[in-house]
């Protein structure tokens, strides 16, 4: 039943090791009616030149809806694992306007695998990036979420900081960087702005969330929220910063909200540009 996904491919098999990465498929085929799976590796040894290659792959097999979820899907591969594979690469006329030329699994020969070269990239990956910073902090890289994490002073409180940025490119954890130490530098200015915008776009919703709660709906008729008070009681407790200068700072709203949380988010080149209560 999947001969058309097939047909995308080369008749020709290479015979690999592949070091996983993630699973991180899939998408529908309506025209087939089945699932694409796809899965990106980490380092792939090509078994009949000994070549390593560290580039990110991406494979594809397909797999039925009742298949989807179980170990012909979902659990067929496990992030770090190493597997040796029958692999065909996609046909030139369907893989042109793609952004990464992807190949097909047909035959997984053996689902785990001893090779030293792909077990010491994997040591390597593993190894611990931290990047000290005088007005940021300690920061670790999290590879499984592609950010920097760590905690900054955020006008007397400690935040989470998460910056966002790809781990292969030093150039994105610069810029990254770069733009989380001027909102920090500059963490007085942006934290009323960032108050002032929530209270001014949010409070009437907040006074309505009041006159619903049963104990509480007298208070929103004579006691109603005022901007003042709703820029007071919200406080931040994590800040995200992207390569490209955007950010979002998520702030604790003092339960006017119920168990929500107030979102803000802009760039450092257009200023805050919306807010929203998030679950």
């Amino acid at each position: 039943m999947f001969e058309e996904f097939y047909e995308m491919y080369e008749s020709e098999e290479q015979e690999v090791v592949a070091l996983i990465n993630r699973c991180i498929g899939g998408g529908y085929n309506w025209k087939g009616k089945f699932w694409e799976m796809t899965v990106v590796t980490l380092g792939i040894m090509f078994c009949d030149t000994g070549e390593v290659s560290t580039k990110e792959e991406q494979l594809d097999w397909p797999v039925t809806d009742e298949e989807r979820n179980g170990e012909k899907g979902w659990g067929r591969f496990r992030n770090e694992q190493i597997c040796r594979l029958k692999i065909r690469r996609m046909k030139e006329e369907w893989a042109k306007d793609l952004v990464a030329w992807p190949w097909c699994i047909s035959e997984v020969i053996k689902p785990h695998e001893d090779c030293p070269e792909l077990l010491a990239i994997l040591d390597e990956r593993n190894k611990p990036v931290i990047i000290e910073d005088k007005v940021l902090g300690i920061l670790q890289l999290n590879r499984d979420f592609d950010i920097f994490e760590g905690a900054v002073s955020w006008c007397g409180t400690e935040v989470i900081l998460s910056l966002e940025v790809n781990p292969e490119s030093k150039s994105s954890w610069s810029r990254a960087r770069t733009a989380a130490k001027k909102l920090v530098v500059d963490m007085e200015n942006w934290d009323k702005s960032m108050r002032e915008f929530a209270a001014n776009e949010l409070t009437q919703l907040a006074n309505d969330w009041l006159a619903q709660d049963e104990e509480n709906s007298c208070d929103a008729k004579t006691n109603p929220i005022t901007e003042e008070e709703f820029a007071r009681r919200i406080s931040m407790t994590e800040l995200t910063v992207t390569s490209g200068g955007s950010f979002t700072a998520f702030f604790d709203c003092d339960e006017m909200f119920a168990d929500h949380a107030v979102t803000i988010y802009g760039s450092l080149k257009k200023g805050i540009i919306g807010t929203n209560i998030e679950g």
